[in-house]
């Protein structure tokens, strides 16, 4: 079996706490099932430069050989919409990145508000998909602030991190049963959530992820607690595939 991790972090993070190194990614995948990782900032300072900088770090990370690396662009929505638009486009332009997040607990941002709408708009005008952290951070992290962006921009692919991490994911299979373009990244959360995401959703709307790479061993087993092997490789690579328009094998 092999894996594309859609959900992995570089960095200082000023919020949570954490650091996370190159090298710690490598090592923490070494022997297990991932063989391409989608990257994205541990949350810097907010400043324009400290979003630049590490964007910039992720970017020189793709280039690494030992295995496949994409970029996630995480940019502070409260910048002003001309810096906001133009540090996406030069992620997603010039550095080839495959998507956009928005943190809402981090990014003390409500989806629904002005700026956080900005951000889905961007991400549509640049056709990438954007990733949405759910779970932890009521009420802005609620899957259902995410349902205002789904509908006003029906062709954006939308991936709720976590899944609303188990005490909301009842709220995140429902939206992704409203809106064909919402899709479920279900770390944190327990086998009988899993469970319910894939009787309800099906393999082609789950994603695997560690968010932290010393949780894939957990979350695979997880998933292999519930996924029957003929569904594995969708949702352990495949639909990050075709959600994020990547090839692991090319």
């Amino acid at each position: 079996m092999r894996a594309i991790d859609v959900h992995a972090h570089l960095g200082d993070d000023v919020v949570f706490g954490h650091s996370i190194t190159e090298k710690d990614l490598l090592d923490g995948y070494q022997d297990t099932i991932v063989r391409g990782a989608i990257v994205q900032p541990s949350l810097p300072r907010f400043s324009v430069e400290a979003n630049r900088e590490i964007h910039d770090r992720i970017a020189r990370f793709c280039e690494c050989k030992e295995m496949k690396i994409w970029g996630m662009a995480s940019i502070y929505p409260h910048f002003t919409h001309e810096e906001y638009k133009a540090e996406a486009y030069r992620c997603v332009k010039e550095l080839g990145f495959v998507g956009l997040k928005l943190t809402p607990i981090g990014h003390a941002c409500d989806p629904e508000s002005e700026d956080g709408m900005h951000a889905f708009a961007v991400a549509n005008e640049l056709g990438v998909p954007m990733m949405v952290h759910t779970g932890s951070g009521i009420p802005f992290s609620s899957p259902m602030h995410v349902m205002k962006a789904a509908k006003e921009f029906p062709e954006l692919k939308i991936v709720l991190a976590h899944a609303g991490m188990g005490i909301m994911t009842r709220e995140a299979v429902i939206l992704a049963k409203l809106c064909p373009n919402v899709y479920l990244e279900p770390t944190w959360i327990g086998v009988a959530n899993m469970k319910g995401i894939y009787t309800e959703l099906g393999a082609e709307k789950m994603m695997f992820s560690s968010d932290h790479v010393n949780n894939v061993a957990v979350q695979y087993e997880t998933l292999r607690t519930v996924i029957p092997e003929k569904d594995m490789e969708q949702v352990l690579y495949r639909t990050a595939e075709e959600v994020y328009q990547i090839s692991l094998y090319a």
